[in-house]
C-alpha cells in the first residue's frame, strides 16, 4: 500500500481525448485512477476542441482545457500553431497559479517540460515518444534546436520516464547518462476482455490515428493480397486523421470513424486480427487493448513493439511491407488453433500490464 500524505499534482499535456491519440489516453487512464485517491488532488492542464472549458470529473480532480485554435478542426494532430498556443497559455495559468501545487508532471519534454522548468518547482517528466530526437520525422527540425534545453530541462528534473525501454534507450542516444525510469502503459482490463464466443468472421481490425508514422496505407495495399485467399475477409479501420483522403478504399474495406474508447472494447471483440502497421512506435495503447481482448496480432517490428509481441502471440513483419503484412495476415486467418494459442499468450501479458501497476507505479514516484 502507497500512502500519501495530501498531495496537489498539476498535470501538463497538450492533448488529451478527444483529441490526440496514446499520450492522452494513458494520461486519461491515469486521471480515472487518481481520482479515487482521496489524498491526492489532481489538474490537468491541456488543449480545448475550441473554446476554453473546465470539466470536474470528481472532487479531487479537474481538467482545464484551453483554447489553443483549433475551432473543432484537426483533432488528431496538433500544429505548430496550437502547440505554440498551449505553451503560451499554459505557461501563463501555470505561473499565475503555480504555489497552488506541490508538484508538476509533464507529458513530453516539448512543450510541457520547458514550463515546468521555468516554475522552479518540483517536477517529473514522461516521455511519450514524439518528444525525442529520432522518433518523428516531422518534429525533428524543432526537437534538434531545442536539444540543449531539453538536456538541461531533464537534467533538472526529479524523476524522468519512458514507456518503453526502446524508448528510454532512444532518449539516451541524445541524453546519455540520463537516469530514466520505464513506466509501462497500462490497459484496462474491465473494458477490453476477450470475446466468450470464438469469433468466426475472418474481420482484420487497425485502430489508428490516420498519420504517416501508423502506415495504414501499407496495410490498406496488403488487403488485395489477401482477397486472393480468404474472399471474405473485412478490414475494420477505426480511426481518422490527415492522411485519411489518401488511404484508398477498396473491395473489403470499411472505415468506421472514430469511436469513443468505451464504444472501442465491442469492437476488438468481433474481430480475429489485429494489425498494426506502424513505421515508429514506442508503446502502443491500441495493441494493449487488443491482447486485452486476446487478438492475435500482426504488428512491424519497431520500437516498443517488440516487447509486448513475440512468436507466442503474434508475427513480426518488416517495415513498410505490404506482401509480407498480407502473408501474416492470411496465415492467422487460417489457423484458429495458432489464434487461440496467441489468445492464451496475450492474455497472460495483459494481466501483467494491467492499469493499476501503472498507477501505483506514478503514485509511487508522487511519494
Amino acid at each position: 500500500m502507497i500512502k500519501l500524505t495530501l498531495m496537489k499534482i498539476l498535470m501538463l499535456n497538450y492533448e488529451y481525448p478527444p483529441l490526440g491519440g496514446g499520450t492522452g489516453i494513458a494520461n486519461q487512464y491515469l486521471l480515472k485512477e487518481f481520482k479515487k485517491q482521496k489524498n491526492l488532488s489532481v489538474t490537468l492542464l491541456t488543449s480545448s476542441t475550441d473554446k476554453y472549458q473546465v470539466e470536474k470529473l470528481a472532487k479531487n480532480t479537474e481538467v482545464i482545457k484551453l483554447d489553443v485554435g483549433k475551432k473543432g478542426k484537426n483533432q488528431h494532430h496538433q500544429s505548430s500553431l496550437n502547440l505554440m498556443l498551449y505553451f503560451i497559455k499554459s505557461t501563463v495559468w501555470v505561473m499565475k497559479h503555480k504555489d497552488n501545487y506541490d508538484l508538476i508532471h509533464a507529458f513530453a519534454g516539448l512543450p510541457g517540460g520547458i514550463t515546468a522548468w521555468l516554475t522552479k518547482k518540483p517536477y517529473i517528466i514522461s516521455l511519450r515518444g514524439g518528444d525525442e530526437p529520432g522518433y518523428e520525422p516531422r518534429f525533428e527540425g524543432i526537437l534538434q534546436r531545442f536539444k540543449p534545453l531539453l538536456k538541461r530541462i531533464y537534467t533538472k528534473a526529479k524523476s524522468v520516464d519512458a514507456n518503453s525501454q526502446w524508448l528510454k534507450n532512444l532518449a539516451l542516444k541524445s541524453f546519455p547518462n540520463l537516469k530514466i525510469k520505464v513506466i509501462r502503459n497500462g490497459v484496462d482490463l474491465k473494458n477490453f476482455y476477450p470475446a466468450k464466443k470464438i469469433v468466426k468472421q475472418p474481420i482484420i481490425l487497425c485502430t489508428s490515428r490516420f498519420g504517416q508514422r501508423k502506415g495504414v496505407e501499407y496495410l490498406v495495399k496488403a488487403m488485395p493480397e489477401v482477397l486472393k485467399t480468404i474472399p471474405q475477409a473485412k478490414l475494420w479501420l477505426v480511426g481518422e486523421g490527415a492522411e485519411k483522403e489518401k488511404l484508398k478504399t477498396g473491395k473489403g474495406i470499411k472505415f468506421l470513424g472514430r469511436l469513443g474508447h468505451k464504444q472501442l472494447g465491442s469492437i476488438y471483440r468481433k474481430a480475429q486480427v489485429f494489425v498494426l502497421p506502424s513505421l515508429s512506435e514506442s508503446s502502443s495503447n491500441s495493441l494493449l487493448e487488443a491482447m486485452g481482448c486476446g487478438l492475435a496480432v500482426v504488428v512491424t517490428k519497431v520500437g516498443g513493439n517488440t516487447e509486448l509481441i513475440d512468436k507466442n502471440n503474434g508475427l513480426l513483419v518488416p517495415v513498410a511491407d505490404s506482401k509480407a503484412l498480407a502473408k501474416a495476415i492470411i496465415e492467422l486467418l487460417n489457423n484458429q488453433q495458432q489464434r487461440n494459442k496467441m489468445r492464451v499468450s496475450s492474455l497472460k501479458k495483459a494481466e501483467r500490464l494491467k492499469l493499476g501497476l501503472m498507477t501505483k507505479a506514478y503514485l509511487k514516484l508522487y511519494a
